[in-house]
């Protein structure tokens, strides 16, 4: 699978036991603006020393943040802490130091939230670099800040899977299957869940393609692993990941337990990390194009 790529999701206002969403550029009576309520949102609980989040004993941190007109760039270091370890020189196996129990190995991970000054959601790009992903900690973190900050008018921040439906059909129907893997989280003894992560994959080779049918078979949650490995009696996958193409262009689709998620690749053909140019670049061609189709003016998020 790419090392580096991002997913986009929505970010939506109401007040509780009101399925109306409001204008996410002027909620409440106050008609705020999410630009500066995300901002505010950044700035007290993630700044300086950053925020344990005892919900997955996540921990989060942030790095840097800028506004440009409606879109606020940030990246935040997230990573996990509660499990004692080590870190260890991998090319000489010499431990270079622990790792306690209320430490966080952290990951710089970019991240994007585009608020159209007109309409009823915003959209937030989240990057994923390997395994790492700041997705469950911001997502806690602002909705129970903002469910204090606003709590008088009892507003509430719904966050969701974001997908151009007709656009990732067409893509689907076209694409080629590269490579897919089933994915099992272990238990530990301790009954800690997530401490290792079980892969099983198959890539395509030249002289013999995954089949395409296995594609929609897996998404909708119809393509058991002994259909895929010769290998029998498996464990049930916590998620099925397939890398899939069209044109050229290649998309991930994580298969779960909720809604498949869609992940676009951050393209550099320097072989390192993207730069930060590469990330924006990626994320507003996706985004531009997701809200093009869906009929929204280029001029209520872009200058």
């Amino acid at each position: 699978m790419p090392r580096y790529q991002f997913s986009l999701y929505e970010i939506k206002i109401r007040r509780v036991r009101d399925k109306a969403y409001l204008p996410v550029s002027k909620f409440g009576a106050q008609r705020i603006d999410l630009v500066a309520a995300y901002s505010q949102f950044l700035d007290e609980e993630l700044k300086g020393a950053g925020k344990k989040i005892d919900r997955g004993e996540r921990y989060l941190r942030l790095r840097d943040a800028e506004v440009d007109f409606r879109t606020v760039w940030f990246t935040v270091e997230s990573g996990r802490y509660g499990v004692p370890g080590k870190i260890v020189e991998t090319d000489t196996g010499t431990d270079a130091y622990e790792i306690d129990v209320d430490d966080a190995a952290s990951y710089p991970l970019r991240q994007a939230l585009i608020v159209p000054n007109v309409g009823e959601y915003a959209l937030w790009a989240t990057e994923l670099v390997g395994h790492a992903s700041a997705l469950g900690g911001l997502s806690i973190s602002l909705r129970d800040w903002f469910r204090k900050k606003y709590e008088s008018e009892r507003l509430i921040v719904e966050i969701n899977h974001f997908q151009d439906t007709n656009a990732w059909n067409e893509f689907i129907d076209r694409a080629s299957l590269n490579e897919i893997t089933y994915v099992v989280h272990e238990q530990d003894s301790d009954g800690a869940v997530g401490g290792r992560v079980q892969e099983h994959k198959v890539k395509a080779v030249r002289r013999s393609r995954l089949p395409s049918a296995w594609i929609k078979r897996a998404l909708e949650r119809k393509l058991p692993a002994d259909t895929v490995f010769s290998a029998q009696q498996l464990p049930e996958a916590d998620e099925i990941r397939m890398q899939i193409e069209t044109d050229g262009r290649q998309r991930t689709i994580v298969v779960g337990h909720d809604l498949p998620r869609f992940m676009y690749e951050i393209e550099d053909t320097s072989g390192s990390a993207p730069s930060d140019e590469t990330f924006r670049s990626g994320v507003l061609s996706e985004v531009g194009a997701s809200l093009e189709y869906m009929r929204v003016d280029r001029r209520t998020w872009q200058k």
